[in-house]
């Protein structure tokens, strides 16, 4: 075996480097580090053949205790199985990479996850951390009683209004707002909604915003067109609460689910009761899963805008970060509303 794959078959180190080369561990590390204008350029190139020939790779472990740096971000899920959290891992991870930060990804399915989870990212030392949360309710005493030398955070859909960390909300009350004026615009009067569990923020502002809607528009609220749609819970409950709102008479000519996944349930329950989506109901869900377009009919849903908040969470981030800016953020995203093919004007002649 040569010398050169000796030293390759374990990994180099600076020091190989700079002995091979025949300059000091200062000199490298300057070509690593881009401070070439003093270096002439045979020099430069020896190294970086040298470098090339020993397939050497910086230690990022070696760098952070130089710069003071990891480089790193934190992510944690609330929940890896929800794809909503899963496209915004998409977006977070290629954009902290273009900006040179790696991610060390946790999830936190419960309150003693979410302090093990943001203990472990001190631990790390990482730079910042974003946290994709649910809108439960939940206590942040702990997030609270950080130091003011814990790394600056990035709350995603977060039932808190603290300002110590930039948080980014979703707009559910607009939401709901957008799908009445919707509703109403095609003609309906008897709207439905399928609220979801009363453990979460979202739900509250959903079924503020379906108030707020039919108050704009001179509808009356009735308490039986409203039923429990908890997507935490098992689909046979939905389908349950769909049933309820179908024996009414005269029944809704619209249901606005808590979420896609009860918006299925609730149009299987339809078409099983030998109903038509959308001539004699419409169903409206929340969310824009991808399932969405392979549902008979395609499902109209409220899209909630979880990779653009990936994106808005990575720039904040990475804004205080480099000490661009000092101060958290507090922004609310608006959810747009994607038409399919499950809505559709009412019945005729099924107006009050």
């Amino acid at each position: 075996m040569s010398k050169v794959q000796q030293k390759t078959a374990r990994r180099a180190t600076i020091k190989d480097v700079a002995r091979d080369a025949g300059v000091s561990v200062t000199t490298v590390s300057n070509v690593l580090n881009e401070r070439t204008e003093a270096m002439t350029e045979e020099t430069l190139r020896r190294i970086q053949e040298t470098i090339r020939v020993l397939n050497y790779r910086p230690s990022s472990v070696a760098r952070s205790l130089v710069n003071n740096s990891t480089a790193t971000i934190g992510v944690i899920v609330a929940e890896i199985h929800t794809p909503l959290f899963l496209q915004a891992l998409n977006t977070i991870e290629p954009l902290a990479r273009s900006a040179n930060y790696n991610i060390l990804l946790s999830t936190a399915r419960s309150h003693d996850d979410e302090r093990q989870a943001v203990n472990l990212l001190l631990e790390k030392q990482v730079e910042g951390i974003i946290f994709l949360c649910t809108s439960a309710y939940v206590d942040d005493d702990y997030l609270l009683q950080l130091p003011s030398s814990a790394p600056p955070m990035a709350l995603v859909n977060r039932a808190t209004t603290q300002d110590r960390f930039n948080q980014i909300h979703l707009d559910n009350v607009g939401a709901m707002l957008a799908v009445i004026d919707y509703l109403v615009e095609l003609g309906h009067r008897r709207i439905a909604h399928l609220y979801g569990p009363a453990s979460r923020r979202s739900s509250d502002e959903r079924l503020r915003g379906y108030r707020l809607g039919l108050k704009k528009h001179n509808l009356l609220y009735r308490e039986n067109h409203t039923a429990p749609g908890d997507y935490l819970a098992p689909p046979k409950a939905s389908e349950q609460s769909t049933l309820k709102l179908l024996n009414l008479s005269p029944r809704p000519t619209a249901i606005i689910a808590a979420d896609d996944i009860v918006a299925a349930a609730a149009m299987r329950t339809i078409q099983r009761a030998g109903l038509k989506i959308p001539q004699d109901i419409t169903v409206i869900g929340v969310d824009d899963h991808p399932f969405c377009t392979y549902l008979n009919p395609t499902l109209t849903t409220v899209q909630l805008p979880i990779t653009q908040a990936g994106e808005q969470a990575v720039e904040l981030l990475i804004a205080q970060m480099t000490g661009e800016r000092a101060t958290s953020v507090q922004k609310t995203l608006s959810c747009p509303l994607i038409v399919r093919e499950s809505s559709g004007p009412p019945p005729s002649g099924s107006e009050e």
